[in-house]
């Protein structure tokens, strides 16, 4: 078991500090995708909040760093709003799968567009249910390869379900799955099919984050590193991007290990137990 001890600075930490120069982009500006991508969100349609993207960028940014690779996935495209940041991060010689039952083809090539890709990266779209997924060739070839996926589908219990099934046969060992609509007043019954998965399959998912509105999952043998980047580096890394948020793990890994994340509560930006606020363990 891990833990972090919070001190009252951690909050107001300048952006000079080590872990701001690690959220600095290849041009030496801080958080440069992340604002890239602002510049650009305006004019896409889409569900997709500033606290959900900023911790998609930070997450992502994370991998990027860590030299995590792979393809990427997300079901349920719409107008290519997130699918326009995966773009950014998308990395040459890898594919990025587009899964959408009503493909907006001509709205997501325009987002994708305005994304500026890398060169070399190959976008394939799906048009269909993505039931159907599970017999897709692309399936087999890119078996265990993605190092993102996105479900943002069906929002029926079921089509969940099937589709964390995809997920599991594509994410890769220090990938990161994400569902959408997570604790939503309006779907419940995507919670219910998150939670009820990773109960009935704990060696494929361990959920470590979830806040606005989304689900982060990871692979237990490498989930590890996701809990300490959430303890250690969201904090500072939303509030580079501009978000007021509180990071909270507020009781024992034993209870559940799994950190939320949210508007800023109490003034704190990384929050412990009611009982210890000022100690996180993970």
């Amino acid at each position: 078991m891990s833990q972090t001890q919070l001190s009252d600075s951690r909050a107001t930490h300048g952006p000079d500090t080590a872990a701001s120069a690690l959220m600095r982009g290849t041009d030496g500006a801080p958080c440069a995708t992340f604002q890239a991508y602002q510049r650009i969100t305006g004019g896409i349609e889409g569900w997709f909040g500033d606290g959900a993207i900023a911790v998609w960028d930070a997450l992502l940014d994370f991998q990027q760093r860590s030299r995590v690779v792979g393809h990427m996935l997300e079901i349920g495209v719409h107008h290519g709003k997130s699918a326009a940041l995966m773009a950014m991060y998308a990395q040459p010689g890898f594919k990025v799968l587009l899964v959408d039952h009503a493909l907006k083809a001509p709205k997501i090539e325009q987002a994708l567009a305005a994304a500026r890709p890398a060169a070399g990266v190959e976008f394939l779209t799906v048009k269909g249910d993505s039931r159907e997924l599970g017999v897709n060739p692309l399936i087999v070839q890119t078996y265990r390869q993605h190092r993102w996926i996105h479900i943002d589908g069906e929002h029926s219990a079921g089509a969940v379900t099937n589709d964390m099934r995809i997920a599991n046969q594509l994410l890769a060992n220090d990938g990161v799955l994400v569902v959408d609509d997570f604790f939503s007043w309006l779907y419940p019954q995507v919670t219910e099919a998150v939670l009820r998965y990773v109960r009935q399959n704990p060696d494929d998912f361990a959920l470590f984050l979830c806040g606005f509105n989304k689900a982060y999952l990871a692979r237990p043998h490498s989930v590890h590193n996701y809990l300490r980047f959430c303890a250690e580096e969201l904090p500072e890394a939303l509030q580079a991007r501009g978000q007021e948020t509180t990071v909270g793990k507020t009781t024992y890994p034993a209870e559940m290990n799994v950190f939320g994340v949210g508007p800023r509560f109490q003034g704190k930006a990384l929050r412990g137990p009611d009982w210890e606020d000022k100690l996180v363990r993970y």
